[in-house]
């Protein structure tokens, strides 16, 4: 043999990659991940692979409306205690929202327990169960209540936790069922800030044939009550109603009356000041 060929031998011999173990196709070994054992891939399958392993272990986005961080807490209303939702009573109302993220007191955080609930004052039993009731079953319900007394519970807790869109539906709710009495329509107007039902209020009142009675005029306190006299008067004057006929008003009756008494009542009176 000549030293050429034994030297070629020798380097096909100790070859550290011989040809068997050549793959064409040019796929290379790789060590497993999380002991698994050793596969051959290619190199973009490698890649594939290891992005797809990183991306399981990355958490899935949360959606931005529903991925719900709820919480129940503790109410003290009149001497009697709720647990409920917050969820509910943070989306209808600023006042809510801003309870829940203040800061906790010396002795820790208000409503997690019934030994420190979370004290709604000047709030009645009814009034919050009416809430509830609304908020747990207003969605399956196309009317949770009957009565206007239910409704004037709503619109009352309602308008003190400044819930605008559950205050819209009480007074909607309120117009639609029989006529509150014109008296009773006054004094909820003024509780609950409901200026436009004061004016048809006061035109009622001035065009009906009954004069108010007693106790009529001491719910509605000694100016409206003047007022309303006053109104009663000049609604029948002769002069008054000389003065819609002549002029041939575009108005109607009822119209040209209620611009009457508007100007007898005045700004104040009608913004309910």
């Amino acid at each position: 043999m000549s030293p050429l060929s034994a030297s070629a031998s020798q380097l096909s011999f100790s070859s550290p990659v011989s040809r068997s173990s050549r793959s064409p196709s040019g796929n290379i070994r790789l060590p497993g991940l999380l002991g698994q054992s050793s596969v051959v891939a290619s190199p973009v399958e490698s890649v594939r692979s290891i992005a797809s392993f990183f991306t399981k272990l990355r958490s899935p986005p949360r959606h931005s409306e529903f991925y719900l961080q709820d919480e129940l807490s503790v109410f003290l209303v009149d001497g009697v205690l709720f647990r409920v939702h917050r969820f509910f009573l943070q989306r209808e109302s600023d006042v809510f929202r801003t309870m829940f993220v203040c800061p906790p007191t010396r002795d820790g955080p208000e409503g997690l327990t019934d030994d420190k609930p979370i004290v709604l004052p000047e709030v009645t039993v009814a009034e919050f169960e009416a809430l509830l009731k609304f908020l747990y079953d207003g969605g399956i319900s196309p009317s949770p209540f009957s009565t206007a007394d239910e409704w004037i519970r709503l619109l009352s807790i309602a308008t003190r936790y400044a819930m605008e869109r559950i205050r819209a539906r009480a007074l909607h709710e309120l117009e639609c069922l029989p006529p509150l009495d014109p008296i009773q329509k006054i004094a909820l107007a003024r509780k609950h800030d409901v200026r436009e039902w004061l004016l048809p209020s006061y035109v009622a009142l001035c065009l009906r044939r009954e004069p108010l009675n007693v106790l009529e005029a001491i719910e509605l306190g000694l100016e409206t009550m003047v007022l309303i006299a006053i109104g009663r008067e000049t609604v029948r004057d002769p002069g008054t109603l000389r003065d819609f006929e002549d002029l041939r008003q575009p108005l109607g009756y009822e119209e040209f009356m209620t611009a009457i008494v508007a100007n007898i009542f005045g700004d104040g009176e009608l913004s309910g000041a």
